[in-house]
């Protein structure tokens, strides 16, 4: 049954969403974010919700509107999907074209166009007018992997929802292999050390460098509630001993700081930061943090 569950995580955004259904809900919405396989699942759920014939909670999963949307059959849902290929002005000139046409089935049509990153400037403006003034029963839903390739002009016309950012994760083991290192130099303010177990981390694939930095991140909180003396359980228990290790010899204060520099780390990461200033960033700014004044 066809529901917002389907979307994993996202509470925050999926309660909003929920909550504008229930009102009156914006006729161009914009769905960003770094998973397109949630988007797509996030904007067929929306889509149902806008088209559901029940009068309490959207979508309902049970009417007949939510279980056409769901095989895929609801003629009053349109889905322009082209992948990555360049989405042109003819394609903008045709989604005008049909939703000049009153809705088939109910007094709603939606039209879901993904990947809306792809769409070129002249395609855009071609739809500008469509976007900020669309016939009273239609409704358009853009998703983008990379909302800010999108015009000024077009982002300021839709209501903007973006997704959670996945959590990298990494299993213990390799958290352990990667951090145990790390640490152990770091809690001994062994700055050449660092520096080599940093090196290591050099050839790590993008999203395996932003699991590591979380990992790492939850063992400086573990530090942290050590050397507070909080008996709370240990985020990461394989690297108890250096997290025990951190207490000792770094202030909680500047293991806190420490953690948010990890957290500014990680987002550099996210925007593709060189893995050489990664190296430096995690050998002598974070000694700096723990050790000097």
């Amino acid at each position: 049954m066809i529901s917002f569950d389907a979307v994993p995580g996202n509470a925050a955004l999926k309660e909003s969403l929920q909550n504008a259904l229930a009102g009156r809900f914006p006729q161009t919405v914009l769905l960003s974010g770094d998973d397109a396989d949630g988007l797509q699942s996030l904007s067929i759920v929306l889509a149902a919700g806008i088209l559901c014939e029940n009068t309490g909670g959207r979508p309902c999963g049970a009417c007949l509107s939510c279980r056409k949307v769901e095989q895929g059959v609801h003629p009053d849902l349109i889905v322009i999907d082209q992948g990555e290929n360049e989405l042109k002005v003819d394609l903008a000139r045709r989604i005008k074209a049909e939703n000049a046409i009153i809705p088939n089935d109910g007094a709603r049509r939606v039209t879901i166009i993904r990947h809306a990153q792809n769409l070129n400037p002249m395609a855009q403006n071609a739809l500008l007018k469509e976007l900020e003034e669309p016939p009273a029963y239609a409704f358009f839903i853009l998703t983008a992997e990379q909302p800010d390739a999108l015009l000024q002009t077009v982002r300021s016309r839709c209501a903007k929802f973006a997704l959670e950012p996945p959590r990298a994760t990494v299993p213990d083991e390799q958290a352990d292999a990667y951090l145990a290192p790390y640490l152990a130099a770091l809690a001994a303010a062994r700055e050449d050390q660092m520096m080599l177990a940093a090196l290591a981390l050099e050839k790590l694939a993008r999203h395996t460098l932003a699991g590591i930095l979380g990992a790492m991140q939850a063992a400086l909180r573990d530090a942290v509630f050590t050397a507070r003396a909080l008996a709370l359980p240990p985020l990461v228990p394989v690297l108890h001993e250096q997290t025990a290790a951190l207490a000792r010899a770094v202030p909680a204060e500047r293991l806190l700081a420490c953690y948010d520099f990890i957290g500014e780390l990680s987002d550099r990461v996210s925007r593709n930061a060189a893995a050489a200033a990664v190296t430096c960033a995690l050998t002598s700014d974070v000694y700096r943090i723990c050790f000097q004044s």
